[in-house]
This record gives structure tokens, sequence and C-alpha cells, in this order.
């Protein structure tokens, strides 16, 4: 059996007999080209064959050449197929998802290991915006925020639903009681959310009138307002789903069945078409099937 010649002279001689050129294989392949001829000369030794007619600025392949050319090209582009498709088994496709961080935290993150599995060869990342931040103004695959849906330009659906109930924690419960009725609330230390729209809305639903201004701390933070609760400052807004854990926990209770049902919602945005919208399509299916199952759990309780 013929012993193979080199791999560094096969190449050397593909990329001179497909230049036609000594040269400009030597720069194709980061050699000199006396590297090239010394190469394709022993070649030619090796094989007993003449492969090139050598001109002053060109080389010519020989019918011998010309045969061994055509079959050093298709196992080239063979190997090169063969390496490409296991180095593309391997990449990753990175997709940014954007989103408030209390979101992130609260409904994002518990989900994070099922993502990881369900998408292995996706790169995730996750940017954190600020409140009331434009999609259109972000550089992101995903856009997740809270709004009625209205983006102009850009594909939407609702992902999660909100309604807000008071809660409290046991530690506060066992400080100051158990409120009996709503109206009772009036007289417990209550926090607000940004401001105190909240609060007077969920009144007016469960029928309370307020003869003076709602007094008690207003926090910007979501994050911060839920520990406030948890640590027994105060009475708070809480949005079912994203206490789910502190309710199921007990560390949270929630005071009364009367909800607030906001007319915004969270909602999966993303760009008409994009250059990785399979990804990007899959992950908004998973995102939409996630928030399905926990309305599923939540309904059978």
């Amino acid at each position: 059996m013929t012993a193979l010649p080199s791999l560094p002279s096969l190449r050397a001689f593909e990329a001179a007999a497909r230049l036609g050129s000594f040269q400009e294989a030597a720069e194709e392949l980061s050699v000199s080209p006396t590297a090239i001829s010394h190469h394709i000369r022993g070649l030619e030794a090796q094989l007993g064959e003449k492969l090139f007619l050598r001109r002053v600025r060109q080389v010519h392949l020989t019918d011998e050449g010309e045969r061994l050319a055509h079959g050093v090209s298709k196992a080239f582009r063979i190997l090169e197929s063969s390496v490409s498709s296991i180095a593309s088994q391997r990449r990753k496709t990175k997709v940014r998802i954007a989103m408030g961080p209390s979101f992130a935290t609260r409904w994002v993150l518990p989900r994070f290991n099922e993502f990881c599995e369900q998408f292995p060869k996706v790169d995730l990342e996750l940017v954190q915006t600020p409140l009331l931040v434009s999609p259109q103004n972000v550089d992101a695959d995903i856009f997740i925020t809270w709004g009625d849906g209205i983006f102009p330009g850009m594909k939407s659906e609702p992902l999660v639903n909100i309604k807000t109930v008071p809660v409290a924690s046991p530690s506060l419960l066992k400080r100051l009681g158990h409120p009996k009725n709503p109206s009772d609330l009036l007289h417990y230390p209550l926090i607000h959310q940004r401001d105190t729209l909240g609060w007077n809305a969920w009144f007016e639903t469960a029928a309370v009138q307020s003869e003076t201004p709602l007094s008690g701390p207003i926090i910007e933070d979501t994050n911060v307002v839920l520990q406030a609760a948890i640590a027994g400052q105060g009475i708070v807004m809480g949005w079912i789903p994203l206490i789910d854990e502190e309710l199921k926990s007990g560390a949270l209770v929630q005071l009364f069945d009367a909800a607030l049902s906001e007319h915004r919602a969270y909602y999966l945005v993303r760009r008409e078409a994009g250059p990785r919208e399979s990804e990007v399509n899959s992950i908004c299916r998973w995102l939409a099937e996630q928030s399905a199952d926990q309305l599923l759990k939540l309904a059978a309780r």
C-alpha cells in the first residue's frame, strides 16, 4: 500500500493548484513561496510524476496534476465539512433578554436551570433595564416589560397577568393581630410601592373609604418593598404570581380575597425579524408555556 503524502504537502499542492500560483498559495497559507515549492517538489519526488509546468509568474497543472488536484480538493472539502459540523455542535447562540430586576429575580431566575436544560445551545445574557424604558431603545433579542401591549413596530404577547392583594408577615400579624375586615387596614402600617395609587385602588375595590390621605413610606424597588413586609415592617400590596414562593413558604400571608386586577401585564416583546429569529421564537414559546403551567398550578390549589 502506497504511503500517503504529508498533510502540509497536500495542502500546499491544493492551494497552488486552485490559485495557479505558488506566491498566492504562500500568502493564503501564511508561509513563504520557497516552502510551497519545497512541499510540491517533495510531493512530485514521492509520486514520481511532474505535477506542475512552471512559468515565470504562473504555474499550470499537468495531466497528472489535474487528476491529483481533483481528488485532493474533494478530500479537503469533505474534511472541512466534518470539522465544521463538529464545531457547530459546540457553538452556542447568544440571546439577550432584557427585563426589570424584580421580574428577573422573582420569575425568570427560579426557572434558570430548566431553561439551560431546554436550550443547551443558547448562551443566555440577562440585561437589566430601568423602569418604563421603550423596547425599541434596548439592545436585546427579547424584552419583557410591564405595559399595555402596545409597542409600535414590535411583536408582543402577554406573558404574566398580575393581580394585587394585601400581604403581611406572620410576625406582624402576631404583634398587631389579624385584621377582621378590609377597613381595619387603615389602622395598620402600610408600605407603598412608587406611590399610594395601588393601595387607594385596592381600598376602592374592597369598598373602603378613607377620610384622610393614606400614610406610610413609599419605596421604589419591588424587592425592597417585599423584604420590608417579610421583616414585619408593614403591610404591602403583593403581586400574584410574583410572590407565589413567599405565600407557599408562609413568609407572607394573604389577608383578604379581594384582589385588584391590573389592566396592564408583563409582555414578551421582540422585533418582527432578527438574526436569531428561530431561537428567539422557541424561547418565547417556552416562556409562555411556563406562564401557563404556573396558572394551572395556582388554580389547582
